[in-house]
């Protein structure tokens, strides 16, 4: 898709720079200046055709840079770019539309050295300047907050990655693959291909079929998620480790509630205790799959689906599966720990563990506590549970810039408190429902 983007941005350089040309010409022909109008269009076109170039160069580095990183690695066994690893570092498949540039992190890229970020700290405003001029991190800028009496700030853009780096480990999703995509607007386009070019044998000097690829966009709308910790007036103020623990606090409850969003958002029912109806809350992959893609949501049966002997995997094996029938390579398993424990502490008929099929092996799994642990299902009492495999990289997660900081200090004083709030905006979009399936309603361990 990269070369793609490369070609359409150098026919719409070529196209600029031809019409830039052509007013250019027509003066010199009637030997006059340019008129006000004239060079005002000429100024446009020559900022988009700067504007272009730049994009190109960007996008020509990125697959050159890829392209070293993969032929110094070869197939080294489990290293990025090599046939063997554990998921592919895919983040070019996703381009910006309205630049071209690549939109989302790389492999192990932290969040703040991302050219979106680097970007918007290389334009901080002077607020932004002067709070990491005087706080050496948000630890102190909660201790000032605190003692002047409350207030809010948005967090430099240096802590504000920091903290959600900090997310990114905790979060279940995050951890399995999915794109985090920063942004710098409310609203964000990305570049989709949802129909492939096709080939076809043909006679000699016969015509060829066109293929042309498809594509659409899958928008990221920015939405608020709000976090709160309490602490003691006391506490805030003598803790050396304060501001970490408040930050790895805030950002533990920012990723348990991207975990579930991604997961159920949309879902108001058939979850257990799980509400989430959209709006306000976006749509996870559950209901993007009953929406769209229905034939990837395996089990829900009346009285739920409980594990046989002798075929006791058939269930995670038919869901990891069905996102291969449709051509995606699964990056994650993520289940509850209810249901980890039951397949962790299956027996054959003489006692012995069960030995892991390869196929379930060979896929990373992740225990998301957001995954209810044990609903009712019919006649399946507080045991059942989901499965969720995904080709993780489909799911985006927008992260727009700027999270707030508020400290509340009357809220609570009556218990010499302090409410703290953090205000993330983002969005969860799965860029393509049919690379993920869930299996509903499966026994968990009791």
């Amino acid at each position: 898709m990269t070369r793609s983007m490369i070609e359409m941005l150098t026919e719409r350089r070529n196209q600029a720079e031809a019409k830039a040309r052509a007013i250019i010409d027509r003066a010199e022909s009637e030997k006059r200046e340019l008129t006000p109008a004239e060079n005002t269009e000429f100024d446009t076109l020559a900022a988009d055709m700067d504007s272009v170039r730049s994009h190109v160069e960007r996008l020509r580095s990125f697959n050159d840079d890829a392209a070293s990183m993969a032929s110094a690695l070869g197939n080294i066994p489990g290293a990025p770019g090599s046939t063997s690893a554990r998921s592919e570092d895919r983040s070019g498949q996703w381009i910006r539309t309205d630049t071209g540039a690549p939109a989302a992190l790389r492999s192990g890229q932290r969040f703040e050295d991302h050219e979106t970020i680097q970007g918007n700290t290389e334009r901080a405003s002077g607020a932004e300047a002067a709070a990491l001029d005087r706080y050496s991190g948000s630890g102190d800028m909660l201790r000032a907050l605190a003692t002047t009496g409350g207030g809010s700030a948005v967090v430099p853009t240096v802590w504000n990655g920091q903290m959600i780096d900090l997310a990114r480990n905790h979060s279940a999703v995050m951890q399995a693959g999915a794109s985090i995509v920063p942004m710098l607007a409310k609203t964000v386009n990305i570049g989709r291909l949802t129909g492939d070019p096709t080939a076809a044998f043909r006679a000699e000097a016969s015509a060829i079929a066109d293929s042309t690829p498809v594509f659409d966009n899958v928008q990221l709308d920015s939405k608020t998620l709000s976090a709160r910790v309490d602490v003691s007036m006391e506490w805030l103020q003598d803790s050396d480790n304060g501001g970490a623990l408040i930050e790895n606090a805030l950002a533990q409850q920012i990723a348990q509630k991207i975990d579930l969003i991604a997961l159920y958002g949309g879902i108001v029912a058939g979850a257990g205790s799980i509400n989430l109806p959209t709006p306000p809350n976006p749509r996870g992959v559950l209901a993007a799959l009953n929406a769209t893609k229905p034939a990837n949501v395996l089990g829900a049966a009346t009285n739920g689906t409980i594990q046989t002997a002798g075929s006791y995997w058939s269930e995670v094996l038919d869901t990891i599966y069905t996102v291969r029938d449709g051509n995606e390579t699964p990056t994650g398993l993520i289940w509850s720990t209810k249901l980890a424990r039951q397949y962790a502490k299956a027996t054959d008929t003489t006692g012995q563990p069960l030995q892991l099929p390869s196929d379930v092996a060979d896929i990373p799994r992740f225990a998301s506590n957001q995954i209810p642990s044990g609903y009712t299902q019919g006649t399946m009492a507080s045991r059942a549970t989901d499965l969720f495999v995904g080709a993780w990289d489909n799911l985006l997660i927008g992260q727009r810039l700027g999270l707030t900081l508020q400290v509340a200090t009357e809220l609570l004083a009556a218990t010499g408190q302090v409410a703290i709030f953090a205000h993330w905006r983002g969005d969860v979009q799965p860029a393509r429902p049919g690379a993920f399936a869930v299996y509903k309603a499966i026994q968990g361990a009791a």
